[in-house]
């Protein structure tokens, strides 16, 4: 049946065991009215609101028991069943899910129908689904399904409120468990791996790290600049960090350009962004001293067509250029990190050799040389780290032997004392090897590659035939990256496992 996207019918439906319910439109004419005018609005009416009906249906739903009697009891076995005043009158709402509308590829991926059942019917309609040709997934299914459609998965994937920052306390928690839980030998070392947070995502701190990053380079930039004179001016720019002088100076320039959209916003595209987390400075306003997700679509809009290929590709070029964006300038970084200062933005990553990507994995900043490699040698998989020391082992090792010597000295004690003895020490938590104990270091520059954002959602793509991932950079970071990139290598990136040495690259792009 063909109806438009999004929308919401009511159907009552008696027992799916007796019948099936069949939706089909012989008149075409009807068909393209549909489409054209849409679905009334008492379609989307439905029963199932009212808490009386509903209770009423599933207190009298007669069990499966007494309705197989019934069934074996007919004198022609697999005629129809007729209940009578039994018969349950089951109120159902259809709403149906347009899939992927995002992107240019495998548009319409994952539509299909959302069923809402009273208390109680869940199984009654399963089974005939099954029968019918559904399919059963669980929660992993729902995971790599919304990996396909390439839309972020509720509540991980939502770090800017209160149920995404649950989640991840969550998982976080459970994943140091596991870890935990495997003796040292057997489970990998990630300060040698230089990996920070293998079991978090601290976007709070990349934000902040990549703003005072920025504001370092800016520093160091207009030093020379005031002795060097005009030469210094002809060089590479770096997206400063926005200031209240700055941002009132380009804003009558570009702003009105880049916030300029003809087509009709959705329930994405607000003004308004959600915002999480805690104050990073006193003199920022209530806009950007909090952490964000970018979700609005001029702006993303507008970085998706600074992260497509370079002019190499006329079919890109005519896009971006039929879409009327801006190009990449100083003027226009800027306009939009004065309304974002720490804001994340969602993106996808393709693979470009071999590799399967997955959740925590480091999306970085590649070198030049990684880029002239790149190009010298189309079949270079990507640098790789050199491992790093671990000061923390010898330390816990320490505390280790101290606490042998300790249980030894108290083998011949009350156990009152011994009680009394480890007491002041209980509140202390011991820390574990192979993870960075106490507050983290500067996250963007621990590594021999910048740390751009990390990966949410990462495995094999069966529908594409090779390693496709989903995850947050930061805005300020990704803009500095792409100001530094050449035209046509601009959007590769560097993924690195957190278990991993190996670096390999992968093409962003954003979808809107």
């Amino acid at each position: 049946m063909l109806l438009p996207p999004c929308c919401a019918l009511f159907i009552s439906s008696i027992w799916p065991f007796l019948s099936c319910i069949l939706l089909q439109y012989c008149n075409n004419e009807k068909v393209r009215q549909l489409l054209l005018e849409g679905v009334p609005v008492e379609c989307t009416h439905s029963f199932i609101w009212n808490q009386a009906i509903c209770k009423s249906v599933t207190e009298n739903k007669i069990s499966d028991q007494d309705l197989n009697r019934k069934r074996s009891e007919l004198l022609v076995p697999g005629s129809q069943l007729v209940l009578g005043p039994h018969e349950s009158k089951i109120p159902l709402l259809l709403i149906q899910q347009p899939g992927k509308v995002t992107g240019d590829d495998r548009r319409g991926w994952g539509s299909g129908w959302d069923v809402l059942l009273p208390k109680g019917w869940g199984m009654a309609f399963w089974i005939p689904f099954i029968y019918r040709g559904a399919r059963v997934g669980g929660l992993k299914e729902a995971i790599v399904h919304s990996q396909y459609k390439r839309s972020p998965y509720i509540p991980g994937d939502f770090p800017d409120c209160s149920a995404g920052i649950l989640f991840a306390e969550e998982q976080a928690r459970n994943l140091l468990e596991k870890y935990k839980r495997c003796p040292p030998a057997k489970r990998p070392n990630y300060v040698k791996l230089g990996t920070l947070a293998p079991f978090c995502y601290p976007w709070e701190q990349l934000t902040r790290d990549w703003e005072s990053r920025v504001q370092a380079q800016e520093e160091s930039s207009a030093a020379p600049s005031r002795s060097g004179g005009e030469n210094d001016l002809r060089g590479d720019w770096v997206p400063c960090a926005p200031t209240p002088e700055k941002t009132r100076q380009v804003s009558d320039e570009v702003d009105s350009s880049l916030h300029d959209s003809h087509e009709p916003e959705g329930v994405m595209d607000t003004e308004g962004l959600a915002q999480a987390g805690t104050e990073w400075g006193s003199g920022q306003d209530a806009t950007g001293s909090l952490l964000c997700v970018l979700r609005r679509r001029p702006s993303l809009k507008q970085l998706s067509a600074w992260c497509g290929p370079g002019p190499g590709d006329s079919w890109a070029a005519r896009r971006t250029s039929s879409r009327g964006q801006q190009e990449l300038t100083p003027e226009a970084c800027l306009s939009i990190l004065a309304r974002f200062p720490r804001a994340l933005v969602w993106v996808s990553l393709s693979l470009l050799r071999k590799g399967s990507p997955e959740p925590h994995t480091m999306i970085c900043v590649p070198a030049k040389e990684d880029l002239l490699q790149l190009s010298q040698d189309p079949l270079y998989c990507g640098p790789q780290e050199s491992k790093h020391s671990d000061p923390f082992k010898s330390k816990i090792r320490k505390q280790k032997e101290k606490k042998k010597i300790e249980k030894r000295q108290s083998r011949g004690c009350a156990a009152s004392e011994s009680l009394t003895a480890r007491g002041p020490t209980a509140g202390h938590p011991a820390p574990t090897q192979g993870l960075w104990p106490g507050p983290l270091p500067d996250v963007t520059s621990h590594c021999s590659r910048v740390l751009l954002g990390f990966v949410t959602q990462g495995d094999f793509s069966m529908a594409v035939g090779c390693g496709e991932a989903l995850g947050f950079v930061s805005l300020t970071g990704l803009l500095d990256m792409l100001s530094s990139q050449p035209a046509a290598e601009r959007g590769l990136v560097l993924l690195r496992p957190p278990a991993s040495l190996q670096y390999r690259f992968a093409r962003m792009a954003i979808e809107v």
